[in-house]
């Protein structure tokens, strides 16, 4: 009888095991919008798609991003998929080219199209509403980068093959929109953040990271000798999409593979290396965690989402 009762009590231990094992599996699989439940990372979330821009929303703890391949928007929340969103207009002939992606506060995205000079545009996605090109911008400005000031404002960065670049500010009315240059003389803008007062630009062809004061440069448009050099990189490193935490606090990645990281006194630090090319990011603040989009690391292979815990 002992021998039994002891059998009987070994059975339910196992019992008890298996059912907080499978109940850990299943808080595991969950995790990602908020609680305490969080995926921090380090983890990698396949997803088959030409991965571009990615935004952290606070309010909705869900990430958004763009994909050429589908030509749209779509989500995660922490599950495993990334549904799409929403449907943007029909990609021109030169492709999708989809950039940075942004948000302001009545809900609707902006995405920019780098369009190869002739087909630039930036694409409004209202909350409830069909997406469209904001019309009045000039196609031949190849357009990555765009951000949301924070009084609502867009801030676009673009540059003409063989010419300048620029960051302007659009001015929208309905589906109008016209552009007012800020910051002039740059190479190629791509990476464009906004904490508080301060522009960041991150320039790819000189790998220059520069600051401006958005107050001065809106009241008078500034140059790139005007700026204030923060950090610089190499052309290897091919510095990208840009996002900044509300202390000043800078994310990027590049062509280059690796993760980077540049703090308010201009100190940078690699936070991984060794990826394939790193194009968006975003950063939940709440969770102290980063999300990159790393493109496919060839033709066979599939792009990713990576989560990266930031101390």
């Amino acid at each position: 009888m002992k021998i039994i009762s002891a059998l009987r009590n070994t059975f339910g231990l196992r019992r008890w095991l298996l059912a907080g094992m499978a109940s850990g599996f299943v808080a595991l699989s969950a995790c990602g919008g908020g609680g305490s439940d969080v995926d921090r990372g380090p983890t990698t979330l396949p997803v088959a798609a030409k991965l571009n821009g990615l935004y952290w929303d606070k309010a909705e703890s869900r990430l958004y991003l763009t994909d050429d391949t589908a030509n749209n928007i779509r989500v995660w929340d922490g599950n495993q998929s990334f549904p799409a969103y929403a449907a943007l207009p029909a990609a021109p002939a030169s492709g999708a080219t989809l950039g940075q992606l942004t948000r302001r506060s009545d809900g609707a995205f902006y995405t920019t199209r780098f369009g190869f000079g002739t087909d630039g545009a930036v694409v409004a996605v209202p909350k409830s509403g069909t997406a469209f090109n904001l019309e009045g911008t000039d196609p031949k400005r190849r357009r990555i980068g765009i951000t949301t000031a924070p009084d609502g404002a867009l801030l676009d960065g673009w540059f003409i093959k063989g010419g300048a670049g620029a960051v302007s500010q659009l001015s929208m009315n309905g589906q109008q929109a016209s552009e007012r240059e800020l910051v002039t003389g740059l190479g190629k803008p791509v990476g464009l953040a906004v904490a508080g007062d301060t522009l960041y630009i991150g320039d790819q062809n000189n790998g220059q990271l520069l600051s401006y004061s958005l107050s001065k440069v809106r009241a008078q448009p500034a140059g790139l000798a005007d700026g204030k050099l923060v950090a610089t990189f190499t052309t290897l490193d091919g510095i990208d999409l840009m996002t900044a935490a509300p202390d000043g606090t800078l994310f990027f990645g590049g062509s280059g593979g690796k993760l980077f990281q540049v703090n308010p006194k201009g100190e940078t630090s690699v936070l991984a290396s060794g990826w394939s090319k790193i194009i968006g990011v975003a950063y939940d603040e709440s969770n102290r965690r980063l999300f990159a989009a790393v493109a496919a690391p060839d033709a066979s292979g599939t792009a990713s989402v990576r989560i990266v815990p930031v101390k």
